[in-house]
């Protein structure tokens, strides 16, 4: 319901002189004493008004008597009958009414559009961005409540509507979008004009809107400003630079500049997918060249085009390096994985290599028995045996540095590989990532097959000594730890 329209059926109004500002209506009007509306067509008229608003109605009288109600503190109906007798007959009462608007759950009244837009079309260019900043600050979007019910048209982020067709506009993540855009160029006043292209796209117009001409005139502004590596509004201009091919600098009277669809698909291309900084250097490098001999602001599609045509081969040659480092990674990573399986069996060599260098000594100090005066069944004397007992206690040592060595070998590849993948997460996305590297798979299997492989080996190298040490002591005729165990018994025995 058109609150202006109840205005003046309860004061009985032919016309209604209203002027509405961003954040302000105001409206006045003289009555004649027998025109005062009743105390409950008073109360209803305040009703009406949106829980968001602060609606006041003062009345002035010739006497100089005055009485103010409002939604937030109504006057009584005592004072408010008081305030009319006291009036004479042909009293004249000097209405006011002010609206105080705010903005709740992102909505926000308009409750005459041709009084709002005409005064957005009296501020400058600047003022304007101002107070839309304002209204949009720190917000994803905004609905304009209309109480008039001849107009609707949306933007990326805002929705100018009437009551019965609430709509929300949120085709642009406002807040992600500004990010992109601060990391991407460098607008000196952008705390003061936080504002996007798409705040002033409009998406559905009406017929005759008269905001449409504005609009469109501010957002090839800010495509201007995000397009440019810098930029600054000072004393109604626009100031940008590009540092491209070639460095250019562009001065734009904000009057002066006219709407251009192509600069604000420019802009939309940049900062919808991909990444914006790589896109805004194509897009600069190709308007440096293209606006050598010509005007920013006339731009065609010619330059979008060749703009979108250098970024597909910029993304051709991006995707043949990345294959490239993919499968070199991999290459890489097979060649780590498989050298760490090595360490298992290189276990087994060293097994392999000592027991050699054991059956070498045994066959010479065997050989070297036969030849001498010494009968056969001597072969294993007390000297042999203790010598070949050293031996067996120096290859239990050597098991044990080898142990400790292949499991320090495979410590250090492990921690190899987890650092190269580290290394390339600022690089490579985590699904590419967990591609390559087989979600760590391969590395967990070799761990399992080398810890199984050192436990295996290091158990067969112990039983060779064990087995190795009881043999020596069975065929000697002097066996050293048989000997010092039955004497370690007998001195327990004689002490007990």
């Amino acid at each position: 319901m058109n609150l202006l329209t109840e205005i003046q059926k309860v004061f009985q109004l032919r016309e209604l002189d209203v002027s509405e500002r961003v954040k302000i209506l105001e409206t006045s009007f003289v009555l004649e004493s027998h025109c005062m509306p009743s105390f409950s067509d008073l109360n209803a008229l305040i009703n009406l008004s949106p829980k968001r608003d602060t609606l006041r109605i003062f009345f002035h009288s010739d006497n100089e008597d005055q009485i103010v109600t409002s939604n937030i503190k109504q006057c009584s109906e005592n004072d408010y009958d008081e305030f009319c007798e006291n009036l004479d007959s042909d009293s004249t009462i000097k209405v006011s009414i002010i609206i105080e608007k705010t903005i709740l759950d992102n909505t926000f009244s308009i409750y005459s559009y041709s009084s709002f837009s005409k005064d957005l079309l009296q501020l400058t260019v600047i003022e304007v961005m101002e107070s839309f900043s304002l209204l949009l600050k720190e917000r994803e979007y905004l609905i304009f409540d209309l109480f008039e019910q001849n107009y609707f048209f949306t933007t990326g982020t805002l929705a100018f509507v009437s009551g019965d067709k609430k709509t929300i506009c949120k085709n642009v993540l406002r807040g992600k979008r500004l990010h992109s855009c601060k990391e991407t160029t460098y607008f000196y006043d952008m705390s003061a004009f936080e504002l996007l292209p798409d705040d002033f796209s409009i998406e559905i117009d009406c017929e005759d809107n008269p905001l449409t001409t504005l609009f469109n005139k501010i957002r090839t502004i800010l495509s201007l400003i995000y397009l440019s590596t810098s930029s600054s509004l000072e004393n109604g201009s626009l100031k940008m630079q590009i540092s491209g091919q070639r460095n250019i600098e562009f001065i734009y009277n904000l009057d002066d500049i006219k709407n251009n669809e192509e600069l604000f698909k420019i802009y939309s291309w940049i900062y919808t997918d991909g990444s914006s900084v790589d896109k805004a250097i194509i897009a600069r490098n190709i308007i440096s060249l293209h606006c050598r001999y010509s005007n920013l602001i006339d731009v065609d599609n010619k330059t979008f085009s060749s703009i979108q045509s250098n970024y597909n081969l910029y993304l051709k040659n991006n995707v043949t390096q990345y294959l490239e480092l993919k499968n070199k990674l991999a290459e890489f990573i097979c060649d780590v994985v498989s050298k760490t399986g090595d360490y298992a069996t290189e276990l087994l060599g060293k097994f392999k290599s000592n027991l050699i260098a054991v059956f070498g000594f045994l066959f010479t100090a065997v050989l070297a028995n036969i030849v001498s005066d010494q009968p056969l069944e001597n072969i294993f004397t007390k000297d042999i045996t203790i010598i070949i007992e050293f031996v067996l206690l120096g290859s239990a040592i050597y098991m044990i540095i080898c142990v400790l060595e292949t499991k320090y070998k495979f410590k250090k590849a492990k921690d190899s590989y987890y650092a190269l993948k580290e290394n390339y997460e600022s690089v490579l996305s985590e699904i590419d990532l967990e591609e390559i590297f087989k979600n760590d798979l391969l590395i967990q299997k070799v761990k399992k097959t080398v810890n199984r492989g050192i436990l295996v080996y290091t158990l067969i190298w112990i039983a060779f000594l064990i087995l190795s040490l009881c043999i020596i002591e069975y065929l000697s005729s002097s066996p050293v730890i048989k000997s010092c165990f039955q004497h370690l018994l007998e001195t327990y025995y004689t002490n007990r």
